[in-house]
């Protein structure tokens, strides 16, 4: 994945621009985890006056940071110069445009829960009763580790969270939805919630878990699907 940041910066010059004759961009910009700092340089010559046979030379160094938003992986994350332009504003003031380009980020994966339910092939008339039990004590192991999970923005340098609710009321609600959809036709021996992404379509999570939508439709309202939202995925495979 790329990302694209713009800089704009107008240089003062002590003395009037006639017209630029060379220009060059130069930096020091370093990667440190979710920083990018460092400087840009920009130097060349220029003329006080257009035709006039004297040049100056001008060097001026512009102080960068970027921060990159903490969803991102930047292990592989390379830094470079995408475009650079200018223009002369008025006698005295230059405009430089610089765009750089950070290649190669990854957004991290969201840890997916997994519930696995050993079912038995005993059907008497206790069968139903010890399966919800075992799901109830299964899904009060995991609660400390939902309540902190967060969802995360997707805007370089702005850190925005959404805190998923662990009320009791959505508990209650989340493990009926999980008794009561299923059944004696449906047998399987995993369980998984998954955690509904903002980059997340039903056809991504279809391909992601080799399902489809007659199966999560059983389990789950696809019509009111959000971000945040917990999905029931069943699966046979350990």
């Amino acid at each position: 994945m790329k990302k694209i940041v713009p800089f704009t910066k107008d240089l003062m010059f002590k003395t009037k621009i006639g017209e630029i004759t060379s220009i060059a961009l130069d930096n020091t910009l370093k990667l440190d985890k979710e920083v990018v700092s460092g400087e840009f340089i920009i130097s060349g010559t220029y003329k006080l006056l257009e035709g006039s046979q004297i040049e100056e030379e001008f060097k001026y160094n512009i102080p960068v940071d970027i921060t990159i938003d903490s969803k991102y992986d930047t292990t592989n994350c390379l830094v470079s110069i995408d475009d650079f332009s200018y223009e002369i504003i008025n006698e005295e003031k230059l405009k430089v445009n610089i765009s750089v380009m950070l290649d190669d980020l990854d957004i991290k994966e969201d840890p997916i829960e997994t519930i696995e339910v050993s079912v038995s092939d005993d059907r008497d008339d206790t069968r139903e009763k010890d399966k919800e039990d075992d799901i109830k004590d299964i899904l009060n192991d995991i609660d400390a580790e939902l309540s902190n999970l967060a969802i995360g923005s997707d805007n370089v340098a702005i850190n925005n969270e959404i805190t998923i609710n662990n009320n009791q009321e959505e508990k209650e609600t989340f493990e009926d939805q999980i008794l009561d959809n299923m059944s004696d036709e449906k047998e399987y021996s995993i369980y998984r919630v998954y955690t509904v992404k903002e980059d997340d379509t039903l056809d991504i999570i279809y391909d992601k878990f080799n399902t489809n939508k007659e199966i999560l439709s059983d389990y789950n309202d696809l019509d009111n699907i959000s971000v945040g939202c917990k999905i029931i995925i069943p699966s046979s495979d350990e």
